[in-house]
């Protein structure tokens, strides 16, 4: 700091306050020839060594399966084993079999219905979110648990609850005159009650992301919408649905991808020889078919891309869409 004769406090940079042995200033702070970057040496070793460990993981685990998975998706494979080199031939029979496009549209009305969770995960995290209510972890843990329990025993309580002889959901229909289907063998309710249990096991999850990002609202905004004489369901729509967008995108997002995953909830429901199965089946489920019962590697493979382009291209297709909607 140096101070002029019209007492004027003249600013000078704290790196440049020192002067050189043939007079010149000599800048020692940022830029100057003090602070200049030495190579990380060792330093930089180590960090490639930690990080080396997780770069082979993610290689041989996903990169390598996905050009393996695409180099197969043109190649034939004898039943004995061994390969040959044929095309587009795989994506030419995918595109010219019915059963991808009924795969392809049931996984579509099974996303669809699933996606119906997420309003009411809004609706029931906001009721969790009320001021002075009791209980509340023991309610968030109750509707967790469907989330984290295994699909196996999830499709064994329900398919008792499914049964057309002795389910409690067609005794609860005959109280009301109601004769309830075989719910889990007739073409149509099979591919509902598998969509019904889907989403009720997916709700716990979107209810703990959505009641996180209710936290997040201040307070202060709700008063002030009570002050300006909003309702409850006003300040709702106006205060509470814009401000917990990035959520309820974020939940779209992941509930949207693992739908197009559906198979072991199907498989444990509905079992591979259930004659709704070519009517009710998924996209992955098809692939196990052809893969794994057909022995089609080849056209397996090729279905596995497919499934990957059609992920990838609804999951960029809601990134374009949240610009319109979405409270940055």
């Amino acid at each position: 700091m140096a101070i002029d004769i019209s007492g004027r406090e003249d600013t000078v940079p704290a790196e440049v306050a020192s002067l050189g042995h043939d007079g010149r200033t000599v800048r020692r702070g940022p830029g100057g020839p003090a602070s200049r970057r030495r190579p990380l040496g060792r330093t930089g070793w180590w960090a490639w060594a930690f990080l080396l460990p997780l770069l082979i993981g993610v290689g041989v685990f996903y990169i390598w399966p996905i050009l393996q998975t695409f180099f197969y998706s043109f190649t034939t494979w004898g039943v004995f084993g061994g390969w040959t080199f044929s095309g587009l031939d795989n994506f030419h029979s995918l595109l010219t079999d019915p059963a991808f496009y009924q795969s392809l549209l049931n996984t579509a009305i099974y996303t669809a219905i699933v996606l119906i969770g997420i309003p009411i995960a809004v609706w029931l995290a906001s009721l969790l979110n009320t001021p002075g209510l009791r209980l509340t972890s023991f309610y968030r843990v109750l509707f967790f648990l469907p989330y984290v329990a295994m699909p196996t025993a999830i499709a064994l309580v329900w398919r008792m609850i499914f049964n057309g002889d002795f389910g409690i959901l067609n005794w609860a229909l005959s109280l009301v005159g109601v004769r309830g289907p075989y719910w889990l063998s007739t073409p149509g309710f099979a591919l509902i009650a598998v969509s019904v249990v889907g989403l009720w096991s997916s709700l716990g999850f979107s209810m703990i992301i959505l009641g996180a990002g209710l936290k997040s609202i201040p307070p202060e905004l709700y008063e002030a919408a009570e002050l300006d004489g909003a309702s409850r369901a006003r300040a709702f729509r106006s205060v509470t649905v814009p401000l917990l967008s990035p959520s309820i995108f974020f939940v779209a997002v992941v509930t949207t991808i693992s739908s197009f995953q559906l198979f072991d909830l199907l498989y444990a429901l509905l079992g591979s020889t259930n004659p709704v199965m070519p009517r009710t089946m998924s996209l992955v489920f098809y692939f196990y078919s052809t893969g794994f019962i057909s022995n089609d590697k080849g056209l397996a493979a090729a279905i596995a891309i497919a499934i990957f382009i059609l992920i990838g291209l609804v999951t960029l297709f809601q990134f374009r869409l949240q610009r319109k909607w979405v409270q940055s």
